[in-house]
């Protein structure tokens, strides 16, 4: 690999995005209106835990083209769930 290359690795664990992605990040954020890789506070419908405290991480790469009513796989804390549990957010 040249030094002008950059290798994403995006199939390297069943489709995760890496850390050095911000931009693949940042696109899929503003597609599904969410604060991915900022700290927030989520609170979740129902459930045993109803709100998580952290850095919201994305855990896969969405189906391209992006649809924004596919549900993404997201992590906070060690605290695993779908945008589709999302009841609100707050950015600290």
């Amino acid at each position: 690999m040249s030094e002008q290359q950059m290798s994403l690795e995006l199939n390297a664990t069943g489709n995760s995005i890496p850390e050095a992605c911000p931009l693949l990040r940042d696109e899929i954020a503003r597609a599904w209106g969410l604060p991915l890789g900022q700290r927030v506070e989520v609170c979740l419908r129902g459930g045993e835990r109803s709100a998580a405290i952290g850095k919201l991480e994305l855990l896969s790469v969405p189906d391209f083209p992006w649809n924004p009513r596919q549900p993404l796989q997201l992590r906070i804390s060690g605290l695993h769930f779908s945008s589709r549990d999302i009841e609100r957010w707050t950015i600290f």
